[in-house]
């Protein structure tokens, strides 16, 4: 042990003055990297969870997008779909002239995309497409009655007309609210 010591005594104090500058520079050093890193690993962080925001955001607006189209191209799929027929109840066509145009018209747009998007992305829209849907089946209700009475030979649309005018007129207000709460939620995001 004195060896020890007398070893240490023999080195000149210039030698403790750069081994102890070495050590407080190298501790300062790592001390710096430490929190340089920590630094830039909570930029990093917080850049990433903003990137995540913004593509969120970005999805989230396609897809409203996509809905408002869909929901608009099936809502006109619909109206176009009814009209021949309200031409048969007021007699101007013939009921296979009706179902010609509606052929022709191509009614294939279904609400499928509409729903999927709403459950993935906007429940809260649900209830407002339950509302146009619902009348949706009153209106086909009121068509299948007429359609039966046609069948029957009795063309008179005079008692279905007004029935049937009233809930087109009421589906319609119903696609305007159902699309009025899209465009509210579009403000809102």
């Amino acid at each position: 042990m004195e060896q020890i010591v007398e070893l240490l005594k023999s080195i000149p104090s210039s030698a403790w003055v750069a081994f102890f500058t070495a050590l407080l520079t190298s501790t300062l050093t790592l001390i710096g990297v430490r929190y340089t890193n920590k630094s830039n690993n909570e930029r990093l962080s917080i850049q990433l969870e903003h990137e995540r925001k913004l593509k969120r955001e970005e999805l989230v607006r396609d897809r409203l997008e996509e809905l408002y189209v869909e929901s608009k191209r099936y809502m006109n799929a619909v109206v176009t779909y009814f009209l021949p027929y309200r031409q048969v109840m007021e007699g101007e066509l013939t009921f296979n002239q009706a179902l010609d145009l509606s052929i022709d018209n191509g009614y294939t747009h279904n609400p499928e995309r509409v729903h999927l998007i709403m459950d993935m992305y906007f429940p809260e829209l649900r209830d407002s497409f339950s509302d146009v849907e619902e009348v949706l089946e009153k209106t086909n209700k009121i068509l299948h009655g007429y359609k039966l009475q046609y069948k029957q030979g009795d063309i008179s649309g005079e008692k279905w007309l007004p029935l049937f005018q009233n809930s087109l007129e009421k589906l319609s207000d119903t696609a305007d609210a159902f699309e009025k709460h899209v465009r509210e939620i579009a403000k809102n995001t």
